[in-house]
């Protein structure tokens, strides 16, 4: 059976699941304190209060998952110098300057070849998109 790998969102890649997991709640959370504080008969502060605090702090969260959780886990665990020159075979292929997909080192990457693939290929790692989750690589088989 000829399984065809998902495509992952580059913002789960950079933010990861719970993140942004966290971050949507937040937001419907603020949204519904907002709406119910508009349709409700009275107009209850509190609930107008809440919401305006919850958007703000949302923001302010998303800004500190980006500057700590994330620079420093791409900075520190993501070193771009251990994937070049590794080979890996081709799992999507693609046409001249569109993204396909490998496996490299045991983990699926997309990638872009100034050449076309197909399943099977072998590919070797010859640079780093700057989204740090796409590879430049050349058909070597």
């Amino acid at each position: 059976m000829n399984v065809m790998p998902r495509e992952v969102s580059p913002l789960i890649v950079k933010y990861g699941y719970r993140t942004l997991a966290i971050l949507i709640l937040l937001t419907v959370f603020s949204t519904f304190l907002l709406v119910e504080y508009f349709l409700s008969g009275e107009k209850n502060t509190f609930l107008l209060a809440l919401s305006i605090i919850f958007y703000p702090l949302t923001i302010i969260l998303f800004v500190a998952f980006r500057l700590t959780v994330v620079d420093r886990i791409h900075k520190k665990y993501f070193q771009n110098e251990t994937l070049l020159n590794k080979s890996g075979k081709v799992l999507k292929g693609s046409s001249v300057g569109s993204k396909g997909s490998a496996n490299i080192s045991n983990e699926d990457w997309s990638f872009i070849c100034d050449s076309t693939t197909k399943e099977g290929d072998t590919v070797e790692v010859v640079g780093i998109l700057d989204d740090n989750i796409t590879l430049k690589v050349k058909k070597i088989g």
